[in-house]
């Protein structure tokens, strides 16, 4: 069991090329789009955890754990800033049609919104479920994610998941102490799982339409093999968060992402542009 250590918010920038292209590891256009498509989520979906969990915390006992929830708040609320100066950068690049595909969005989350705080609560735990899951695969097969990727956008999304990772607990353990009820924590999941999956494909099969690579074989046999690829790895941990006795506390953190963290804490700038050829190291061998 891991001790509740007070979470860091880190209001790191990103500076991105005036060349950034939408391929932005042209060696997996497919999985450059999915990652796209992932990131025109996050201004609409963290700011729904953020409500959801400020909402929960006059309800929480434990001061500890009103403390994590509030660092947590400050995770998010900066990932989804930073998320939303990429995703104006890439809808300028040819991709304006999906602006209508982020009213979807905003029209999903105002109606789940409405929804009780149990659901909103179960919700929250349930994705961040899946990140912590996302997190661990993103550093385990980073070489095959992010080798001669943009540095610019693979450090972004690197960051987002060292403190996916980091937070882990959060978002459970404030569910746990305002609603606790293990049923509904599986509907929340299972929900999460299918409302973010669908609207991420909705958008990486729009964004791969724009770009004329939809209806090739090619680009369908890659996609079906990354999926199976992100199956195989999130699959086992999220079977597990399924049981009743699961808690996020117990996984430790891989190694990376601690030295990410540490190199953070000396001032590191090189995380920000951390060199994509070398992504396999650990990060200070990763940085230029």
């Amino acid at each position: 069991m891991s001790s509740r250590l007070p979470l860091r918010v880190r209001k790191v920038q990103f500076v991105y090329p005036d060349d950034l292209v939408a391929h932005w590891n042209p060696r997996r256009p497919e999985w450059s789009q999915v990652v796209n498509a992932s990131s025109l989520l996050m201004p609409y979906l963290e700011p729904f955890l953020i409500d959801a969990i400020r909402e929960a915390i006059p309800r929480i006992g434990d001061p500890e754990l009103r403390d994590e929830a509030k660092a947590y708040l400050g995770q998010e609320a900066h990932h989804f800033k930073q998320h939303r100066r990429f995703n104006d950068l890439l809808l300028a690049r040819g991709y304006e049609s999906l602006r209508a595909y982020e009213d979807t969005l905003a029209d999903d989350y105002r109606r789940l919104r409405t929804r009780p705080l149990a659901f909103r609560l179960a919700y929250a735990a349930g994705f961040e479920t899946m990140a912590l899951a996302i997190g661990h695969m993103l550093v385990r097969h980073r070489r095959f994610f992010f080798a001669h990727g943009d540095a610019n956008v693979g450090s972004l999304v690197l960051w987002h998941f060292v403190e996916e990772v980091e937070h882990k607990r959060a978002a459970f353990d404030v569910y746990q102490a305002v609603v606790g009820r293990w049923g509904q924590r599986l509907h929340g999941l299972a929900y999460a799982l299918w409302h973010t999956l669908r609207r991420t494909r909705q958008a990486y099969v729009e964004l791969l339409r724009a770009d004329g690579l939809w209806g090739r074989w090619k680009t369908r046999v890659a996609l079906k093999l990354l999926m199976l690829r992100i199956a195989a790895a999130c699959g086992p941990r999220l079977l597990e968060s399924v049981l009743p006795w699961h808690d996020p506390a117990r996984i430790a953190d891989p190694p990376w992402i601690r030295e990410w963290v540490e190199l953070y804490e000396r001032g590191e700038p090189g995380l920000t542009h951390l060199d994509m050829h070398r992504i396999h190291l650990t990060p200070s061998e990763a940085i230029p």
